[in-house]
């Protein structure tokens, strides 16, 4: 076996356990890892792609054949599985409220399954470079006109209060050596 297919099927497995070392720890808290490396079926298409790069050059030919048909399967569900997930969690990017330095309170709007409600979800993030981490801070459906989200402002150096359409509202302490909600809120999530 050439030493181009070794290294191609060994980065192809690197790959995939990369992709299930992600689906693993996406629930971290770490923004590196939620944010950025958050991308198990992209991961799982390039594994697939290095696995039949790799096979190319195998000599057998009924052994190169079935990897690169088991590639493009995986591949290919990959892709049809992934861009399900995203078409069902996708969220946009609402903004920012500034809190004291180095926190902040991150707002993110999604559908509600697949009606015409949207889902408010509230994060703090305390900014650290590399280290930057973030915790959920509050869930709103907006199904109930009054149960939706209306504002959220700091308090304190390690409070936030949320408050709802209908005028109540959610303090939230914050824990003041990690940054880390001690409670979070949630009206039907």
């Amino acid at each position: 076996m050439p030493a181009r297919s070794l290294v191609l099927l060994a980065a192809s497995l690197l790959t995939g356990c990369l992709a299930a070392l992600v689906l693993y720890v996406q629930d971290s808290d770490l923004v590196l890892l939620s944010e950025h490396l958050n991308h198990p079926f992209a991961l799982g298409v390039l594994a697939c792609a290095l696995m039949v790069l790799g096979a190319l050059e195998l000599r057998w030919r009924w052994v190169r054949a079935a990897v690169i048909i088991l590639g493009g399967l995986g591949a290919s569900a990959a892709l049809f599985v992934g861009s399900i997930a995203l078409a069902l969690t996708a969220t946009k990017e609402v903004g920012f409220v500034a809190g004291p330095a180095p926190y902040s309170v991150r707002l993110q709007q999604s559908a509600a399954g697949l009606g015409p409600d949207t889902v408010m979800r509230l994060s703090v993030r305390r900014d650290g470079g590399l280290l930057s981490r973030e915790w959920e801070l509050g869930c709103f459906n907006g199904d109930d006109p009054d149960d939706g989200f209306d504002s959220v402002k700091w308090t304190g150096p390690s409070s936030v209060e949320i408050r709802v359409v209908d005028g109540r509202t959610f303090p939230v302490a914050l824990d003041p050596a990690s940054g880390r909600p001690r409670t979070t809120a949630s009206l039907n999530c």
